[in-house]
């Protein structure tokens, strides 16, 4: 009994470590003892409605026109252009480096090259990306990633420990598997049907066709497609953009661009509240001096799918309209 008692000790411990390191859940990732808990996506995951459990797909390779030409290109962005799926393939030039918001980006540019910055952000980060002047770009002896400091030891170990981390991280390990699934599906299933309730994260359209994330319905957080954004505030945002451009070619590049990506419900779920239109005001001020890539129009054209449908993120055909612009502008066919 004793050694049972230890082996069941043991067992729970493990998982209770697990559950307080992100790299030990990695590590699990990738020895395949639990499932990518965002394989269906990360609206699926905090619905379980079964009607949006589709597999993430894998993108066809989309093969980038060649330059003749040295071109270095930098981003500065957020999840729609992570490297879980977008690399340096995808683009028609000869380096590639990729930044988060929340890291610093050192660089040392090579005059050789010419040297393009694009500043990516989801529509409902616009605010606070764009709010104050770019900080995380800095010249240095060579071009890598760095944290700052506020994420390094303690803040890590004082994320490591907080009760919603550790909560979520013993969800993926012990609650993503398929069997689990199912009976969660049934338990969101009762609740959407027979009390109208769904998770407090998301947002079901009206005739359950479309899922969205909640920042981007709930209209008191300024995240949200409806949340008002007065003119004076329009201005303001203009005027940041305005000045990232002069700080970031006072740092050494030729271009620098910007690209808003509209939120899902912005594109799926036009009559939800009354759009602030934050996109189109920003791109159409008089006072704007920077080239943007825009696929506001493309993807209302396209319509569902240019989304995933049990995530927040483009789906395929969404991604490869934002590549094709964006590469059309590099190799300088856009007029810009």
């Amino acid at each position: 009994m004793k050694i049972i008692r230890a082996i069941i000790l043991l067992f729970f411990g493990a998982i209770w470590v697990a559950g307080c390191s992100n790299e030990l859940l990695s590590t699990l990732y990738k020895t395949g003892l639990i499932p990518d808990d965002y394989r269906y996506g990360d609206l699926y995951r905090l619905s379980n409605l079964a009607e949006f459990r589709e597999p993430r797909p894998e993108c066809p390779e989309f093969t980038a026109p060649k330059s003749t030409r040295k071109i270095a290109l930098y981003i500065i962005g957020d999840s729609f252009t992570e490297k879980q799926r977008i690399d340096s393939s995808d683009f028609s030039v000869t380096r590639y480096h990729w930044a988060h918001w929340g890291e610093n980006l050192h660089l040392k540019l090579d005059t050789a090259y010419t040297n393009i910055i694009l500043l990516e952000s989801v529509e409902r980060n616009v605010r606070p990306h764009f709010g104050i002047p770019v900080a995380n770009v800095i010249t240095d002896t060579a071009t890598f990633i760095s944290h700052p400091a506020e994420v390094r030891f303690m803040h890590q170990l004082d994320r490591m420990f907080a009760s919603e981390g550790v909560e979520d991280r013993l969800n993926t390990i012990l609650f993503q598997f398929d069997p689990i699934l199912n009976f969660k599906e049934l338990k969101s299933w009762i609740n959407q049907k027979f009390f109208d309730r769904t998770d407090p994260k998301v947002t079901l359209s009206g005739n359950g066709s479309t899922l969205a994330y909640y920042e981007d319905t709930d209209s008191t957080l300024l995240n949200s497609s409806y949340n008002h954004v007065p003119d004076a505030e329009i201005d303001s945002l203009v005027a940041v953009i305005n000045f990232d451009k002069k700080f970031l070619e006072g740092l050494g590049f030729d271009q620098v661009w910007f690209s808003i990506i509209p939120n899902k419900a912005t594109v799926l779920l036009p009559d939800y509240g009354i759009y602030n239109r934050i996109i189109e005001r920003i791109y159409r001020h008089p006072g704007l001096k920077v080239p943007s890539v825009g696929v506001l129009e493309d993807f209302k054209r396209i319509h569902q799918g240019a989304y995933l449908k049990g995530d927040s993120h483009w789906s395929c055909v969404g991604q490869r309209v934002w590549l094709e612009k964006v590469n059309r502008q590099v190799l300088g066919n856009s007029g810009i």
